[in-house]
């Protein structure tokens, strides 16, 4: 394998290089929620984190996440001095600033992997001998879970949410996207009613450039495939072509004179521009997802996978 530099998406390198056998050992700083799925420790397996007071107060390391890791087995270990992001399996290192959770996958992050035995050796002496060091157990997770309870989100690049010199388009942390396949139709007179009136009311709250940030609508005939504010729709038409991401920007919206049927406002960016169907399927096979199943309408669960779509519009 040698040595190899991974970025700006490491995380499914990272996943991959550690999915070993052995014991592995990890210091990762910062854990979100989702971090069981970046970073698959098990049983016999050693993880440091940062769970200082501060830490979880901030939103930035997650009870969950820490109760998972100690329910599989693994040997979880606070220390409040810890900021570095260091793997060792009995083969490999990797080191850089890839922090275990969703806002990590979105943020410009780099990691090296080598099998270097020297590096692999330092990386575990380093991990081994992190100091100041509290075991994480039930007493533990229940203080910080109180902690979590009365703290806030603090936005940090790569670790807690993200920042952004323009306007909000996608929420600080996208945890539901959609694919869906465009549908041709015909809108009545009472839907294009419906439309006009609701976008008038929603269009000073949505504020920036009319140029960049537009309202759009969307129909749904089945109740039962609820949505909610802020999630992400990912559009496509006959497999030919894949559009940039939509936000869910209102509740449902009855149609009137329809049986089932409701609409929201869509919130989009002009800006963007569609990518070809090959070209994002290449490229999300580049980013380690060979199977993204843009050919299906589902809910795309994988967080890596989230991000990857993003960033075919560097989201």
């Amino acid at each position: 394998m040698g040595t190899t530099f991974h970025g700006p998406s490491p995380w499914p390198h990272i996943t991959r290089a550690i999915r070993v056998r052995g014991p592995r050992h990890a210091a990762i700083a910062y854990l979100g929620e989702d971090a069981p799925t970046l970073l698959p420790l098990r049983a016999g397996d050693l993880l440091v984190v940062n769970a200082s007071r501060a830490a979880v107060r901030a939103h930035v390391t997650s009870p969950i996440a820490l109760a998972y890791y100690v329910e599989a087995g693994v040997r979880v270990l606070s220390s409040p001095n810890l900021h570095a992001n260091v793997i060792a399996t009995s083969r490999r290192a990797v080191i850089g600033s890839a922090n275990a959770s969703h806002s990590s996958t979105i943020a410009d992050e780099a990691v090296v992997i080598t099998d270097d035995p020297e590096v692999v050796a330092a990386a575990r002496t380093f991990i081994d001998g992190i100091d100041e060091i509290t075991e994480v157990d039930q007493v533990f997770l229940d203080n910080a879970t109180t902690e979590w309870q009365i703290g806030r989100s603090v936005p940090i690049p790569g670790v807690g949410g993200r920042v952004r010199a323009e306007l909000d388009f996608l929420p600080a942390r996208v945890t539901r996207m959609f694919l869906r396949h465009i549908v041709e139709y015909e809108p009545s007179a009472t839907e294009q009613q419906t439309w006009a009136t609701q976008a008038g009311r929603s269009s000073a709250s949505t504020g920036g450039p009319a140029a960049t940030y537009q309202l759009e609508w969307f129909r749904l005939d089945d109740r039962r495939a609820r949505l909610e504010r802020g999630d992400v729709l990912i559009f496509t038409d006959d497999n030919e072509w894949i559009y940039p991401p939509a936000v869910v920007n209102s509740d449902a919206i009855a149609i009137p004179h329809t049986h089932r049927a409701f609409g929201h406002l869509l919130l989009v960016r002009a800006d963007l521009q569609p990518v070809s169907v090959a070209d994002a399927e290449q490229q999300l096979a580049n980013l380690g997802h060979p199977n993204p199943r843009l050919t299906t309408d589902h809910r795309i669960i994988s967080a890596s996978l989230r991000a990857a779509l993003l960033r075919l519009w560097n989201l």
